[in-house]
């Protein structure tokens, strides 16, 4: 049977987790203090935009559609095609002062007009998204990753151990706000979609994680006289193998759909590519070292426990 890494490798990873530890820190540190002074570069879903529904002939596709708003001004709109309507149906949107909604509906009909017959197109319909609702969603977004971690955390101590917790969670965090920090120095777009990739994130960030911490329950019930150093480090180097075909294969997927998806899948595919990155030396070097530091802590705090019985019960006798 083919095997991509030998079950005889035996890498001392916690020995060097210290330095990851370290700069993986920093990076978040760097990615919290770029978000409080640089900002995000909000897209309308949180900033509050005008959205036009344009309904075109067959032979318009979003490409031309794109190509013909950046001719005439419009270089910033993102176009989404709209899905099983049964017509060729695109979303416009743009940042743009609520008072100037309908100015953008004129201009893009003006578009369409110089392009297109009379009856050939239509526009369904002009909204508008508020900067109330922007920030609705902006609070929505931050709670729902918030979420994602606590329910994860709650998951893994019940189906693990409160041990196991603290690491799957730190390393989940720490993907999710690098990614926003490389987005914050990309100045991309942050938008809904971005949202939806770093809840995806989340989620595959936990999944290598788990299966390297069912590894370690395991072994150390088949090897009870192993300490839980070497317990750790060797069901990191059994699941090696599986780690890097588990992100080879996703990220060929995640590359095809950023460099063939168009814009707006484009950016989600590549927040994506990003944190699947950055969770593969965060699940090795991050989740698994704080097994070991909550283990050592916990030992520590029986020992005091055991300690002061003892010194009880010596001055009780």
């Amino acid at each position: 049977m083919f095997q991509l890494i030998p079950h005889t490798l035996n890498v001392d990873f916690l020995k060097m987790s210290r330095p990851f530890i370290w700069a993986s820190t920093a990076a978040v540190i760097l990615s919290i203090v770029g978000l409080f002074t640089i900002g995000l570069n909000y897209g309308i879903d949180f900033t509050g935009g005008a959205e036009v529904q344009v309904r075109l002939p067959q032979s318009w596709d979003i490409g031309t559609l794109r190509t013909a708003l950046s001719e005439n001004g419009m270089r910033d709109a993102a176009v989404i095609e709209m899905q099983d309507t049964g017509h060729k149906d695109f979303l416009i949107k743009t940042q743009v002062d609520p008072e100037k909604t309908k100015s953008v509906g004129d201009q893009v009909e003006n578009i369409l007009k110089a392009k297109l017959d009379a009856g050939s197109y239509s526009i369904a319909k002009v909204d508008v998204v508020g900067p109330q609702a922007g920030e609705e969603l902006r609070t929505s977004a931050i709670l729902s990753v918030l979420a994602a971690a606590l329910g994860i955390l709650i998951y893994i101590t019940f189906r693990f151990d409160f041990r196991f917790a603290p690491g799957i969670v730190r390393a989940l965090l720490f993907d999710v706000i690098i990614t926003v920090g490389v987005w914050i120095v990309m100045r991309k777009e942050f938008n809904l979609s971005t949202v939806a990739a770093l809840l995806t994130i989340a989620g595959y960030s936990c999944n290598d994680t788990i299966v390297i911490y069912d590894r370690i329950r395991d072994f150390g019930k088949t090897h009870p006289n192993m300490s839980l150093y070497d317990v750790v480090n060797k069901s990191i180097n059994l699941n090696l193998g599986r780690t890097i075909l588990t992100v080879a294969c996703t990220d060929f997927v995640v590359i095809s759909l950023w460099l063939l998806g168009g814009s707006v899948i484009g950016d989600f595919a590549l927040a994506m590519l990003i944190g699947f990155s950055i969770s593969i030396p965060s699940t090795i070097f991050v989740a698994n070292p704080m097994v070991m530091y909550m283990e050592k802590r916990i030992a520590k705090k029986e020992k005091a426990g055991l300690a002061s019985k003892k010194a009880r019960a010596v001055k009780t006798a």
